[in-house]
């Protein structure tokens, strides 16, 4: 199948075309995740309210203090909170004469008490922030795995994982960051810059105008901003992907590199991913500083013409001195909120461009669907029949072409052909990892297409050429098809496959851990535990993919005798190249270019078929010898 590979490669996805937009993915991480905490939401907006209200209470104790108490202009609007003062200072004085000093003392003492409270009420709002940003993310991983494990085999076969790992790490980052530096923060910042925005107006409509009347300016510049900044972070995230994709490769491939000298080509390779990725970065963050000075300087701006108007109001006594102060600080802090977001914008951009590539994978449908009547499947008898199946990949090259055979109950039926012949697709029918473009595959007279997935993948097992082991112990492994399965069952099967003795020699037994990629067994003994993990899930079919293609003789000959004790009543199904394996089979099936040439037992098909002929003699094995 490797001819058709980048059918589904993940490195297709990479592309930095705009698939959403900003607030598509802002809507959409807010209906389909932070909904699903709607008591923290709550919790959130409570906090950012009550931090609004603080806000807008300490310039307000400036005012009040100047005008009232310092230039003896008092204010009908702020009579109340000067009341408030006088009584603070009149419990601090001891019911002694008040002056100045006790005034300002007791203003100095409600400004730290707003400020204290201020404080505490942000540290709640960064805690449950962060709290439910890691709800999220971990929602998102979640849903991103339980989406892969519903996808088509195809996207797996022909996916590049180090690129998925990527997506599923640092693009879900980066959706965390989404939500606390980005939504909720935007959201903080707005709503606050709003309640300053209505104060100053409240206080001075005038030079509220002149605080604001940059802000179309601040758009444009925004936006001319927003397009370059989310296509270099774009590129950024396909780079840091590109990078993990490669560190994976230059891992797995380690003894492969050593081998045959390759430690300075693959060196040169990593070094210029990385500097691509290094390159990429520091582009993103040039644009995005680039912005933030940009905006820093509009708001600099703003505060020097606030300054020049207000201050000729305060000469000609047409705004008092406390007004000025309270409105200076309030400008300021009406600057902080959109300074903030300019400061967070790159990175927002960055976590957008995350959530792109997450929801990109997201919204792949896969190809293979259960229909929406398909029933539970109780498999009785295992006989699979295919009927007249025709089978391609792409559109146009068939791989498999009018094939039609059928099993005996408790067969053990081999399809054997050369490399690229189908062998490998009938296994994918079987398994309905694809559907056939025509015909139709059945077990016990049921099509495949109209029964449950999950029932049907229950009572068929494989057995992997490349012998894969779960990060985990031994009896993990083995149980993980049926981790209902007792322990007497699971010894029984490892001593028929003849793996029993070797676990036990291991210091834990069989809880003894399982290395990365199983390097602390033989690789005859991942096969033999391969094996038992298959049987262990008592299947009706069991289908050996070139099972024993890379293994000893010896390992061979275990193989061949569990299944000759073990799987009378259940239908094998070899799928191989080799002769060795395939002579002791009921029956043999020659498949050539995807066609069924022959079928027949190995005696009669030597006489009879000159591929499978061929192939013997390649294989040295006896044409004259009776098996």
């Amino acid at each position: 199948m490797a001819e058709y590979a980048g059918r589904y490669d993940v490195g297709s996805l990479e592309s930095t075309e705009r698939r959403f937009s900003d607030w598509a993915l802002v809507k959409r991480v807010i209906n389909e995740y932070m909904m699903r905490h709607k008591s923290l939401v709550l919790i959130v907006g409570l906090l950012i309210f009550t931090k609004m209200l603080l806000i807008l209470v300490g310039p307000y104790i400036y005012k009040v203090t100047i005008d009232h108490f310092i230039r003896n202009i008092p204010t009908t609007g702020g009579k109340w909170l000067a009341d408030i003062m006088r009584t603070v200072a009149a419990i601090m004085s001891g019911g002694g004469p008040l002056d100045i000093w006790h005034i300002l003392f007791s203003a100095g003492i409600l400004y730290v008490l707003t400020g204290v409270m201020l404080w505490a009420v942000m540290a709640f709002q960064e805690y449950h922030i962060n709290k439910l940003g890691s709800f999220i993310i971990a929602d998102i991983r979640s849903d991103f795995f339980r989406h892969l494990e519903k996808l088509s085999q195809s996207f797996f076969e022909y996916g590049n994982t180090g690129k998925l790992v990527s997506r599923a790490t640092n693009d879900a980052d980066a959706l965390k960051r989404l939500v606390s530096s980005g939504i909720i923060q935007v959201v903080a910042d707005l709503v606050t810059a709003l309640a300053i925005l209505v104060t100053m107006m409240f206080i001075d409509l005038q030079l509220a105008l002149v605080a604001v009347v940059i802000a179309p300016i601040l758009a444009l510049v925004s936006k001319t901003f927003r397009g370059l900044v989310r296509n270099m972070w774009s590129i950024a995230r396909q780079n840091i992907a590109s990078m993990t994709g490669k560190v994976q490769d230059l891992m797995y491939g380690a003894k492969i590199t050593k081998a045959m000298t390759q430690e300075e080509q693959s060196l040169k390779e990593f070094d210029s991913v990385n500097e691509a990725n290094m390159r990429a970065q520091i582009r993103a963050e040039i644009i995005a500083n680039s912005f933030e000075a940009t905006m820093g300087f509009f708001t600099h701006l703003i505060s020097a013409l606030i300054w020049f108007v207000g201050g000729q109001q305060v000469i000609f006594a047409a705004r008092t001195l406390g007004d000025l102060v309270a409105f200076t600080q309030y400008s300021t802090s009406f600057l902080e909120p959109i300074q903030s977001i300019s400061t967070f914008y790159g990175e927002i951009q960055s976590a957008l461009a995350g959530a792109e590539r997450i929801f990109t994978v997201l919204d792949i449908e896969p190809e293979v669907k259960e229909a929406p009547d398909a029933v539970e499947f109780s498999m009785k008898e295992g006989v699979l029949e295919f009927k007249n199946v025709s089978f391609s990949y792409v559109k146009g090259i068939p791989v498999l072409k009018r094939i039609s055979f059928k099993t005996r109950p408790g067969e053990r039926l081999a399809i054997f052909g050369p490399t690229g012949s189908g062998k490998s697709s009938i296994i994918n029918l079987i398994e309905r990892f694809y559907d056939p473009d025509k015909g139709r595959v059945l077990i016990d007279g049921m099509d495949l297409r109209r029964v449950k997935i999950k029932s049907l993948r229950r009572r068929i097992s494989i057995v992997p050429q490349e012998p894969y082991l779960f990060t985990g112990t031994l009896r993990y492994n083995l149980k993980f098809g049926r981790p209902e399965a007792t322990d007497e069952d699971m010894v029984k099967i490892c001593k028929l496959v003849g793996i029993h003795d070797a676990i036990m020699r291991l210091e834990k037994g069989y809880d003894e851990e399982v290395t990365e990629q199983g390097t602390n067994l033989s690789y005859g003994q991942r096969q033999l535990v391969c094996l038992a993990r298959a049987l262990m899930a008592d299947p009706k079919i069991l289908i050996l993919d070139e099972a024993t293609s890379s293994v000893d003789p010896y390992t061979e000959s275990l193989i061949q005798k569990a299944l000759k004790e073990e799987m009378i009543n259940r239908t094998i199904l070899i799928v191989t190249h080799r002769v060795s394996t395939v002579r002791d089979a009921d029956r043999i099936i020659v498949l050539d270019h995807g066609t069924i040439q022959d079928v027949g037992s190995h005696d009669d098909l030597i006489e009879r078929n000159d591929l499978y002929k061929k192939l013997c003699a390649m294989q040295l094995v006896s044409i004259a010898e009776r098996l």
